[in-house]
């Protein structure tokens, strides 16, 4: 896993502000920092979690935190980074690196994307391949569940319950 400090200098050096010509002052390097928290927070708050290390206070960030982003998904965050950052220095960001971060978005959103499950409905027929004990049931019958905030099924009696008559 990289630092801040490294997706953040990969973001400059994505718009050709930093590596072996140019060094990064303090103050660039805080900016870019505040744009990275900014951007794993929206990222976020939109669904996409990739671990980012998201500080409760933007003074309690450092560049040498870790910043909990995989190593499969850097190149779409540096890239991103690179597009949010370069407005502040005044710089346009080339196509391909436009491209890169819209693909690397795309591919952040399909792996962070899950399937909602869903129960049959009461009046759905079994069907051929989906036989019941009776020979009488033709639909399904569907199941009465309780679920948790997320969505993780509750078994009367288990340790989740509370009992309110107390």
């Amino acid at each position: 896993m990289a630092t801040k400090k490294e997706l953040v200098e990969g973001a400059y050096e994505e718009i050709a502000l930093a590596g072996y010509v140019f060094d990064l002052s303090p103050e660039e390097l805080q900016t870019g920092l505040r744009r990275c928290d900014r951007l794993g927070a929206e990222w976020d708050a939109l669904g996409i979690r990739l671990g980012y290390n998201i500080p409760p206070c933007s003074d309690d960030s450092s560049l040498d935190d870790e910043s909990g982003v995989p190593d499969w998904a850097q190149n779409a965050f540096i890239t991103n980074l690179a597009v949010s950052i370069a407005p502040t220095v005044g710089k346009q960001v080339s196509i391909d690196t436009r491209l890169a971060a819209r693909r690397g978005y795309k591919a952040l959103l399909i792996g962070n994307y899950e399937i909602p499950q869903m129960q049959m409905p009461r009046h759905m027929p079994i069907g051929t391949g989906n036989r019941r004990n009776t020979k009488t049931q033709v639909f399904f019958a569907t199941k009465e569940r309780l679920t948790t905030t997320h969505d993780g099924e509750l078994e009367p009696g288990g340790e989740h319950m509370q009992n309110f008559s107390d």
